[in-house]
């Protein structure tokens, strides 16, 4: 391991964020008899602290988001993408592995300010989570506003990357309420008190990717390039796919089951959530009964090339399968508005494929 690798893993262990080798959850020894009976409280010790205490504090929250930020860029530049991938779990390691490989070892250098933490109250018996929000700027100069959660598992566990995302260019993070103390509060799933519940985000938003303005989830979110604007690309591509190269296409938006959706109560009563979809593309010959497209060079989207061969894998026999993930962020009225939820936030990139 150089020496570069070698600080940034050392910076990510100062601040809490070591993670296990094992690639799996963080391995927790065992306590010993004697270590489980000198933890259990005498009866002359105070009180344990009230339920209602954050099991991770602003401080915590503040130290492990800059050494995340810190130390994914120098191991990704350091070409230890096998490190950055430990940082990370949920819907953000696909990404990350799609990031570092689609780049061919040349992974984006940014600059971060405006870093801000949004911790909620939680009670610490399960997954931990806090929210953050940092400025990007890129080589060009570029700047967007990005979104980030960050999770744990106890109170000891490393703190990972679960979710990133970039707000749409001029546009402001949902306004999160914040107590007394600068806490948030988090959704439970199926929180009533909202127009559409955390866990019916992803699968409203899903059918309105799919089916457009005229679907029936349509008038529960905004129309705009990432919702009704994906129903107009699937339609054209279907036509362009069928008349230039007799093939079938179909896209497809699922919500991720196994990776988690995040809600904070804002300022006005809603929420912002924080969510995965998976989009699946595939082009099929077409018409099965004449199959005019079997053997047929289909170009291999340019997203896809680290994926599939631009040469081996043009031409379809059976089926050409590409897969997205995409993570979004979105603004959701509380209960007794009529407004519609709008997606404020965006980021997809290509994390799988075949052809056959």
């Amino acid at each position: 391991m150089n020496g570069v690798v070698r600080n940034a893993l050392a910076l990510a262990l100062l601040a809490g964020t070591a993670v296990a080798c094992s690639g799996g959850e963080p391995v927790q020894p065992p306590a010993s008899p004697a270590a489980a009976t000198s933890a259990l409280p005498s009866p002359a010790e105070s009180p344990s602290p009230s339920p209602s205490a954050p099991p991770v504090t602003l401080e915590e929250a503040s130290r492990a988001l800059d050494a995340f930020l810190d130390t994914d860029d120098v191991l990704r530049q350091a070409g230890a993408g096998r490190w950055a991938l430990l940082l990370t779990q949920d819907g953000q390691r696909p990404i990350t592995i799609a990031e570092i490989h689609s780049r061919d070892g040349r992974p984006a250098r940014y600059t971060w300010d405006r870093r801000t933490v949004l911790v909620p109250r939680q009670s610490g018996r399960s997954a931990v989570w806090f929210a953050a929000t940092a400025r990007r700027r890129d080589a060009a100069g570029e700047v967007r506003t990005a979104v980030f959660t960050f999770v744990r598992q106890g109170r000891d566990g490393p703190w990972r990357n679960s979710f990133a995302s970039l707000l749409y260019p001029g546009e402001k993070p949902p306004s999160v309420a914040l107590d007394a103390e600068g806490y948030a509060t988090a959704l439970e799933s199926r929180d009533a008190s909202v127009v559409i519940s955390p866990n019916l985000m992803g699968p409203l938003h899903a059918t309105v990717a799919e089916e457009g303005p005229k679907g029936y989830a349509s008038g529960l979110i905004a129309p705009g390039p990432q919702t009704t604007g994906f129903y107009d690309e699937i339609s054209e591509t279907k036509e362009t796919a069928k008349a230039a190269d007799c093939m079938n296409y179909e896209s497809i938006f699922a919500s991720a089951p196994n990776y988690p959706i995040f809600a904070l109560r804002t300022s006005d009563g809603g929420a912002m959530m924080l969510y995965t979809l998976v989009r699946t593309s595939s082009w099929t010959p077409s018409p099965q009964g004449l199959k005019c497209g079997e053997g047929r060079p289909v170009t291999v989207p340019a997203a896809a090339r680290w994926l599939l061969s631009s040469t081996k894998d043009l031409f379809i026999r059976q089926k050409r399968q590409i897969v997205e993930t995409q993570q979004y962020v979105s603004a959701v009225p509380p209960k007794a508005s009529t407004a519609p939820a709008h997606i404020v936030g965006y980021e997809g990139i290509v994390t799988g494929g075949s052809n056959r």
